[in-house]
């Protein structure tokens, strides 16, 4: 397995590095790969930068990225991601394409049935794969898009589409795989990836310190 995350253009922020070296410390068997293109500097502390010509549109890059990520077994996540313990026996104990997180026990009130998450019941914030294919298809949807729609959320609708078409084995793990914390305040030891994702990102900082 490779820990995989997208870093294109702009300064990398602290998250960044705080999630490379979460990884690091946690698995120190496993290598962590930058994906960009062509002229982002390389993340300082990674073990690989896999380096493609992909589109300026961020959302799409990402899909391009993964799929050209090459053959085997990753792990990808967003930067506001901090891996809390080992995950590479999810690869173990299941066959499958790929292997996303419920949302279950994550709701805040009122999310739960909302039409935000019919359209996202997974969140692509961390997602286990086995196969390019998969995402070569999930960038194809979303170039099928509405410009405005590929630029908010539209890799996470894209994925969710092709989980949809029930073209690939997905396994569904439970939520401690891809965790946004309730509040600073939390007890986290039994998650395994935290997910810091919107205006918890400022958590990520207290939590790593």
């Amino acid at each position: 397995m490779k820990v995989a995350f997208v870093h294109v253009g702009q300064t990398p922020s602290e998250t960044v590095g705080l999630l490379v070296a979460s990884a690091k410390r946690v698995m120190p068997h496993v290598p962590v790969v930058h994906l960009t293109d062509g002229a982002t500097p390389a993340v300082a502390g990674v073990d690989e930068v896999q380096r493609h010509a992909v589109s300026p549109l961020v959302a799409l890059a990402v899909l391009e990225l993964y799929a050209l990520a090459g053959a085997g077994t990753w792990l990808f996540v967003d930067t506001d991601v901090l891996v809390q313990a080992p995950v590479d026996h999810v690869f173990e104990h299941a066959t499958f394409d790929i292997a996303v997180a419920s949302r279950e026990g994550t709701y805040r009130p009122g999310e739960a049935g909302s039409k935000f998450m019919t359209r996202h019941p997974y969140n692509k914030g961390v997602v286990f794969s086995r196969r390019t294919t998969f995402w070569q298809d999930a960038a194809t949807v979303l170039r099928g898009m509405k410009v405005c729609t590929q630029a908010w959320m539209g890799d996470q609708l894209a994925m969710n589409a092709v989980i949809d078409q029930w073209r690939y084995k997905v396994h569904v793990l439970d939520s401690r795989y891809n965790y946004p914390p309730q509040s600073k305040s939390e007890a986290l030891g039994d998650k395994f990836l935290l997910h810091f994702k919107g205006p918890r990102k400022t958590w990520l900082m207290e939590r790593a310190a």
